[in-house]
């Protein structure tokens, strides 16, 4: 390079001043002249090319970013379609049948948990909603490490969801059609449901919609019916009234221990919350529909679960062992509908679907988010001319059909017995929200506060009483014959994520240069 100071430390334009001493004052000033377009001609085209460069950017992060078309109704639903499914419409019979009356608690405890979590994730989405949610937070206010971790833990339990929900659908097809085998309509839902989300957005989201919607339905007439029996409108069905909350050795027949294990049973169910943050990011005025799709799902699911679970064990005794295996179904039965049961199937259908179809929106765009910060390959960040982030889901979708594959050729359980574990991976990703809504409040404590800005109730005490009631609920599982595997299963997974990422520190640091979380 040449050196501008070589002759005897002065610049170049000094020394041609001196070697042109000599030329008369026209030809000085003409080269003078000359050397100066030079100059502006090169920083010319250096500002072309630096414009020009801007401009390719530009261009390629709008094709990769993600599209603002989601409605309200839509997010709302969304969110309804991954809490609403097996575990209201299965899992409560069994609750009631462990825990008595009582189960009642544990539907409370776990909505009462869920609501202040999803007020602080709220908060945080209000300051920057983002595709990523909780782990852009965790990533901001925790550490890259704990972006990192939490959102490939929500990749992997969303991965499990997904392909559990395909292998109910095809046994719920092999119901209706013998000739069907099970694995085959499992591949066939997991292929029709990943082409619905590659479409595009809104393709999904009015799929989606209208499944969450009718399954809205279903439980809004199976409350009415309910109270209908419960209040004696039937003539030929007695009002049980209160009695089923003591009857049979009282409120709660077995103890505490029940109703803490039903708990997880409950946050399971209500693992698919946290996706009305997610989705919060495609929606036309995303910090303001957000905290209303949050506040509704919460009223809704509190409404849904609560509501419903008290019905039943209002209206059924909790001895009663054989209609507590399909309790909706049993209550429909009772009421004179004789087609109750292959309803309910199309009714499981439909909720196995949406579960399904929610998952797969959220856990394409966590995979878009981690891409975005470094923390996976940076194909999966790249989106087609309609927002659909299709490399993560094309991902989602080969990783599915080789758990299927795998599933359906060994012939065992062990996929079954890990996806149980979906419930204790929701509690670890919520644990990771209510550190991240600390640290936020924490590091912001000296800025003004907006008067208008939503704010999470009661904090820092709900942080406390949530972090606990969480980890109490966690710490049980390892003492408990039933749920120690998944305990084991899920701390190792994240301690194998965690140590994924200081492994990898070095590489990420230097692709997450640059990237500043709000």
């Amino acid at each position: 390079m040449h050196d501008r100071f070589a002759h005897g430390g002065q610049p170049d334009s000094y020394c041609l001043n001196k070697r042109l001493q000599g030329v008369d004052a026209g030809a000085r000033r003409c080269l003078w002249v000359g050397r100066q377009c030079l100059q502006w001609q090169t920083l010319h085209c250096s500002i072309i090319a630096d414009a020009s460069q801007i401009i390719r950017e530009d261009k390629e992060m709008q094709s990769n970013s993600l599209k603002q078309s989601l409605k309200q109704r839509h997010i709302t639903m969304i969110a309804l379609g991954g809490v609403i499914g097996a575990g209201l419409f299965m899992g409560s019979g069994k609750l009631i049948a462990s825990a008595g009356p009582a189960a009642i608690l544990s539907y409370f405890i776990g909505g009462i948990v869920v609501t202040l979590v999803m007020f602080m994730l709220g908060e945080m989405a209000c300051r920057n909603p983002d595709a990523g949610s909780f782990s852009t937070y965790a990533n901001s206010y925790l550490g890259e490490w704990a972006g990192f971790t939490v959102g490939w833990l929500y990749w992997l339990k969303s991965m499990l969801t997904i392909t559990l929900e395909a292998v109910l659908l095809g046994a719920i097809l092999n119901d209706f059609l013998p000739w069907l085998p099970i694995w085959a309509g499992a591949f066939i839902m997991l292929v029709t449901l990943m082409a619905s989300n590659a479409y595009s957005v809104k393709s999904f989201a009015e799929v989606e919609y209208w499944l969450a919607a009718m399954k809205v339905a279903t439980i809004l007439i199976f409350m009415v019916l309910g109270l209908s029996i419960l209040l004696g409108l039937h003539s030929n069905i007695p009002s049980p009234g209160w009695v089923n909350l003591t009857a049979h050795d009282g409120f709660m027949p077995n103890g505490l221990s029940p109703v803490m294990a039903g708990v997880v049973v409950v946050i399971f169910s209500l693992g698919g919350s946290e996706i009305a943050a997610v989705a919060a990011g495609e929606s036309e005025n995303p910090r303001k529909n957000v905290i209303r799709a949050i506040k509704s799902v919460i009223l809704r699911v509190m409404l849904f679960y609560v509501g419903s679970v008290s019905i039943l064990i209002l209206c059924l005794p909790w001895t009663d062992t054989e209609n507590l295996a399909s309790p909706y179904v049993s209550l429909f039965s009772l009421a004179g509908f004789s087609g109750a049961a292959v309803a309910m199937k199309i009714v499981l259908f439909i909720s196995f679907m949406s579960v399904m179809n929610s998952f797969m929106f959220s856990n394409s765009r966590m995979l878009f988010s981690l891409s975005q910060r470094g923390h996976a390959p940076k194909l999966f960040s790249r989106t087609t001319s309609k927002g659909v982030p299709l490399n993560a889901l094309l991902l989602s979708l080969s990783i599915c059909l080789l758990i299927l594959t795998v599933h359906f050729v060994s012939g065992g359980d062990l996929f079954m017995t890990l996806a149980k574990s979906s419930g204790t991976f929701v509690m670890i990703v919520w644990i990771f929200i209510i550190v991240a809504h600390f640290a936020m409040r924490w590091k912001t404590r000296h800025e003004a506060v907006d008067p208008t800005a939503f704010r999470a109730w009661f904090f820092p005490y709900a942080n406390i009483v949530a972090l606990f009631a969480l980890l109490a609920v966690i710490v049980t599982q390892a003492f408990d014959p039933a749920s120690r595997f998944q305990f084991w299963f899920t701390s190792v997974t994240s301690l194998v994520v965690l140590g994924a990422y200081w492994v990898m520190r070095n590489r990420l640091a230097g692709k997450t240069v640059g990237y500043v979380g709000s």
